[in-house]
């Protein structure tokens, strides 16, 4: 991070900078700002595209190989100054998109990911290396500004806020859950659609609720599902063979479905001549995206 800062001067006068200020300014929507930043990327990418990092992988079979950065070649040593200075600026631009938007920025990185994997499909070996640390490093950046948006925050993890975007993620994991045991035959236990609108109803509510101080059974199920996200982000537990890119994949896909999803469970009971009978609805949807 403190490289970063430390060569914001460099690309400071620029297109993309004067873009964020009328984005802070209200000139210019966050849908703009996204797409005006996907563009310029993809006619970067295309630049990339004129080095020969083929030809370079084959070179690498060489005993007496020596990376492009300490050999005499002017052409290969400018290339993989491109690279090297390509993943410093989109770095940069990626921590100023987070610190507008921490949700916005990840699923732009996953955008991101999909378009290096088309790049890397023809220049696979270093190009592969160099960019995807690009893609590792954003995605720290973005999480780590989602992670710090606790404002509005209402659920507390051991006297720490826990943000909407991480609140969107466990709902998501559940939603996956849930999802998953109906694909498997049968219907998901009614009990975690009362977990999932249970998880809004806390999290939208005027008074702090800590899930790590509570053996209810609510708090129990939080605990597991922040443990859950936790392992997948970090690759960890029984996550630890996950793919860096699919488990960061995983987790955006999960903030997305859980901010868009919405739950009900409703428990009615009737007392009527001795009999009691009660009545119980539950379900959840999935709201289209855009809405």
């Amino acid at each position: 991070m403190k490289l970063l800062i430390e060569n914001w001067r460099k690309y400071n006068d620029n297109p993309f900078q004067l873009m964020c200020e009328q984005y802070d300014k209200n000139l210019l929507t966050e849908e703009r700002l996204f797409e005006h930043w996907k563009q310029t990327t993809l006619k970067e990418l295309e630049q990339l595209n004129e080095i020969n990092w083929e030809k370079e992988a084959e070179l690498t079979a060489d005993p007496d190989y020596e990376p492009p950065q300490e050999r005499r070649s002017e052409f290969m040593q400018k290339g993989w100054e491109k690279v090297n200075d390509w993943i410093l600026m989109k770095s940069i631009q990626i921590h100023e998109l987070a610190k507008r938007s921490a949700l916005a920025a990840i699923k732009s990185i996953v955008w991101l990911i999909h378009k290096v994997q088309d790049l890397c499909g023809e220049y696979r070996t270093i190009c592969k290396i160099a960019i995807m640390t690009l893609v590792v490093v954003a995605f720290y950046i973005a999480f780590a500004f989602l992670l710090e948006n606790e404002a509005q925050a209402k659920l507390y993890r051991s006297g720490k806020p826990v943000s909407d975007g991480v609140v969107d993620a466990i709902k998501g994991q559940l939603v996956d859950i849930i999802d998953l045991r109906k694909r498997g035959g049968g219907d998901a236990n009614p009990e975690l659609y009362k977990l999932l609108a249970q998880i809004d109803s806390l999290h939208n509510s005027k008074s702090p609720h800590d899930f790590m101080k509570s053996k209810e059974k609510i708090d129990r199920g939080l605990r597991v599902l922040y443990d859950g996200l936790k392992d997948v982000w970090n690759q960890t537990g029984d996550q630890v063979n996950l793919p860096e890119k699919e488990a960061k994949e995983i987790v955006s896909r999960w903030i997305d479905i859980g901010e868009r999803t919405t739950a009900w469970y409703r428990e009615e009971t009737f007392k009527a001549k001795g009999y009691i009978s009660q009545t119980l609805d539950y379900g959840k949807k999935l709201a289209k995206k855009g809405n």
